[in-house]
């Protein structure tokens, strides 16, 4: 549960420490409404217990198109890993240089997979994964044996960001959600709108659950390259709209993404959601012209001075 202020200073309480109260989710509209529908003061949370054991493995494929495959199968078997994160060759060479983990500098793509829960079952379970990425074309699939190795492979993950400033000095990351089968097809479209618009870009998401996170690198400092960006951006966002998915799995719709609002959503989808914005914002002072199409709202490239610049 949540507590929270409205914009008129009154205090309000959502849920608690109880059972989950039943009817409308309030507590689910204000924790997804990006500081749109009150501000929140205090929250009661669920903690849980780790699990008994985990798994953790590598895979190490060839090239991208056999790791999401790969995935598929996985999905399709009815597993469903704790984590399912992959790092294309780009991504995955910045971090080697950087860190030096071991990682083979010519794979096309890892996966990273971990799968938990009670240890009666845990190494059937990864058993299964090895064998379905080996039928998938890995070339390799590592097993963490000791903690160390485990946080190591975790490592390499959670560093991966940093390392980009050995691939480009400015960097634009994006955000879509597309389902698990469409992955293919996305990184394809995504190969090929960085070659119309001459950008380098590599990934790494967390594709158990389809979230894409394509880095568009690039130098800011060069205006012609802003532009290619943002075009770039745009397009890979339609992109997952064709594909049946959505323009954020978990940053968010902010400012950038307002333009695509109308394109996900109906006009009538689009009225219930203001309504419930006006009912507890109704003058609009909390983060105003944010997520919603309205009057006053604007893109990225009208906020920051280079990028406005440059458009």
């Amino acid at each position: 549960g949540v507590e929270a202020v409205l914009p008129d200073g009154r205090v309000m309480r959502l849920g608690g420490p109880a059972a989950e109260p039943l009817g409308l989710d309030l507590v689910g509209a204000v924790v997804g409404s990006e500081g749109t529908l009150a501000i929140v003061t205090q929250v009661w949370v669920r903690l849980t217990r780790d699990p008994e054991g985990c798994r953790t493995m590598l895979g190490i494929f060839v090239t991208v198109y056999d790791a999401t495959g790969a995935i598929s199968e996985i999905i399709g078997a009815g597993i469903v890993p704790a984590a399912l994160e992959m790092l294309d060759q780009g991504i995955l060479v910045a971090v080697e240089q950087a860190f030096q983990f071991g990682f083979p500098l010519d794979a096309g793509a890892v996966l990273l997979i971990e799968v938990d829960g009670l240890e009666a079952g845990l190494d059937e379970q990864a058993a299964r994964i090895i064998d379905l990425c080996n039928r998938g074309g890995a070339r390799e699939v590592r097993t963490a044996n000791d903690p160390a190795e485990r946080q190591k492979l975790w490592k390499s993950r959670k560093q991966a960001f940093g390392a980009i400033g050995r691939l480009s000095p400015s960097y634009c990351t994006q955000d879509g959600v597309v389902p698990r089968t469409q992955l293919p097809h996305i990184l394809r479209r995504i190969t090929e709108i960085g070659e119309k618009h001459r950008l380098r870009i590599v990934n790494v998401f967390h594709a158990g659950d389809g979230n894409i996170h394509p880095i568009l690198l690039f130098d800011e400092r060069d205006p012609e390259q802003i532009r290619s960006v943002l075009t770039a951006s745009g397009e890979i966002l339609d992109a997952c709209l064709e594909c049946g998915g959505s323009v954020t799995g978990e940053h968010g719709i902010g400012v950038e993404k307002i333009p695509f609002m109308n394109k996900m959503f109906t006009p009538d989808d689009l009225a219930a959601m203001d309504n419930l914005r006006r009912a507890f914002n109704p003058r609009g002072d909390l983060s105003p012209h944010k997520m919603l199409p309205t009057a006053g709202a604007c893109g990225m490239e009208q906020i920051h001075p280079q990028r406005r610049a440059a458009m």
